[in-house]
């Protein structure tokens, strides 16, 4: 197998700067391309000055803009540059959003920089040493770089990774002349998008090769219901797009070792998790009944309108009804966390809430609680379902994105069933999986055996890095060939 060279541009990297799931990739893809045997770099930029202030510079670019430092932290997977300018510093922490919570008033500028950087280094414009075969760039913050590429003229093959169709990075046309683009991309076959610029487009249209984040998702978007205004671009470079499912680190979310439980289990030793289960509701004062026999329920993730949010605060009266316990893991909009917490002291023993994010509090809820709940709209991949499965928490899900390409319902027989999916995101159908699955965790072997299923299941950052590798040698093996659109 021959070795390639990988550049990954992103707006997040776990653990040095990250706000959601593009993190999580952005953090564990590298590691099982390095295990592979290829030379991966990863390029984000740096939000504050503590990631930056006693590294040495590697690059500095033109006109005092910034420099490119590099860490090789023993954490890390592979050596990481950090894009530093003065408008990313200004950031200190938050990438997107300022104290307000509005975007960034330069964000299309300095991400512009960001792609602009990664071509300056696919095409050796940047005295770095080092250069890539492959640049993979991920979601429209990185959108522009397989634009400046082309025009640049870079050997190296581009691959452009949609986390999310719903961020379109729509930004005024003026912005063309603040990011030096030349005015000709302001068409449809360029960047044009309703009257803007959308760098989420420029990503599509460009790229020698498109991925997202399951297959199921790569279906999805290219219909009006998922694709954000993107579906008939997205269904005219069909050919070059595809869905690889992301993965979980097993080392990391592993119920036999996991540092924040006080019980350990696995799938052939499953006792502990009884052990948890009894320490989380005593914990949390869930013991209403005072008894184990009602099922413990969760919800982690955020509190949105994706995520199905809504149906559940619909559902709960009659939630309320049922001889289970519910506990709320999130942070959303202050009306929802409000009406949450003022449910929580109505149903106090039945219903727990905790909307200020805790990474042990998270740990104990996917090892102590029965079911996970995930009534979610749309979700390009979802690892919550993945890390619950892990550790026999069942998954109640909707049957969309990367939620249909990992639980299997009880429809494909009890052998191979790992969850139960809702026919649909609506009130009626997530309380009649709610139902399928109470009556199921009365059976006990059956639920034993659901859960044995769950915790065996894998989903390996390995067998997404191989097909990664298949994708990168496509790119580079027909790099342009018959590319649309061509720019003059």
């Amino acid at each position: 197998m021959e070795s390639m060279k990988i550049l990954l541009v992103a707006a997040e990297m776990a653990p040095l700067a990250q706000v959601g799931g593009l993190g999580d990739v952005v953090g564990s893809l590298p590691a099982a391309l390095t295990a592979r045997g290829h030379d991966v770099r990863v390029l984000i930029p740096a939000y504050q000055r503590n990631l930056t202030r006693e590294l040495e510079t590697r690059v500095r670019l033109a006109a005092g803009k910034g420099r490119i430092v590099e860490t090789n932290q023993a954490s890390l997977p592979c050596p990481v540059w950090l894009l530093e300018t003065p408008g990313f510093l200004r950031r200190r922490g938050r990438p997107y959003l300022n104290k307000a919570g509005t975007p960034w008033a330069d964000n299309a500028v300095q991400f512009g920089m960001l792609s602009r950087v990664a071509a300056d280094i696919a095409c050796g414009r940047l005295e770095t040493g080092w250069q890539p075969d492959i640049v993979h760039s991920n979601d429209w913050h990185t959108g522009l770089t397989p634009v400046w590429m082309r025009l640049q003229g870079a050997a190296a093959a581009s691959v452009f990774t949609i986390h999310n169709a719903g961020f379109s990075g729509c930004f005024p046309p003026e912005i063309l002349e603040r990011l030096e683009l030349p005015d000709h991309l302001y068409q449809p076959d360029g960047l044009e998008f309703y009257g803007s610029i959308s760098l989420l487009k420029a990503g599509i249209n460009f790229a020698d090769r498109i991925t997202t984040v399951s297959p199921s998702y790569a279906e999805e978007i290219q219909t009006p219901e998922f694709g954000g205004g993107m579906d008939g671009l997205l269904r005219a470079r069909s050919g070059v797009l595809s869905g690889i499912l992301n993965g979980i680190d097993y080392a990391a979310w592993n119920p036999a070792t996991d540092p924040r439980l006080t019980h350990h289990f696995d799938s052939e030793h499953p006792e502990g998790k009884a052990s948890q289960r009894q320490e989380l509701i005593r914990e949390l004062g869930l013991a209403f009944d005072h008894s184990d026999r009602a099922p413990v329920i969760v919800w982690v993730g955020r509190l949105t309108e994706q995520k199905g949010i809504d149906l559940l605060l619909e559902a709960m009266p009659e939630l309320m009804k049922k001889d289970l316990r519910l506990v709320v893991l999130g942070a959303g909009a202050a009306q929802i966390e409000s009406e949450l917490h003022r449910l929580a002291r109505r149903h106090e023993g039945r219903l727990s809430v905790h909307t200020a994010f805790d990474e042990d509090r998270a740990h104990q809820l996917y090892a102590g609680a029965d079911m996970l709940l995930m009534p979610s709209r749309f979700e390009p991949c979802g690892l919550v379902q993945m890390i619950a499965m892990r550790y026999g928490t069942i998954p109640l899900v909707t049957g969309v994105g990367g939620l249909r390409d990992t639980v299997k319902d009880l429809d494909s027989g009890l052998d191979s069933a790992n969850g139960l999916r809702m026919s649909a995101p609506e009130v009626g159908a997530l309380l009649e999986t709610v139902d399928r699955a109470l009556a199921l965790y009365e059976q006990k072997d059956a639920w034993k055996q659901l859960m044995g299923n769950a915790m065996r299941e894998r989903f390996e950052w390995l067998d997404a890095a191989t097909a990664y590798e298949n994708l990168y040698r496509d790119a580079l093996g027909e790099r342009m060939k018959g590319h649309y659109p061509r720019v003059a």
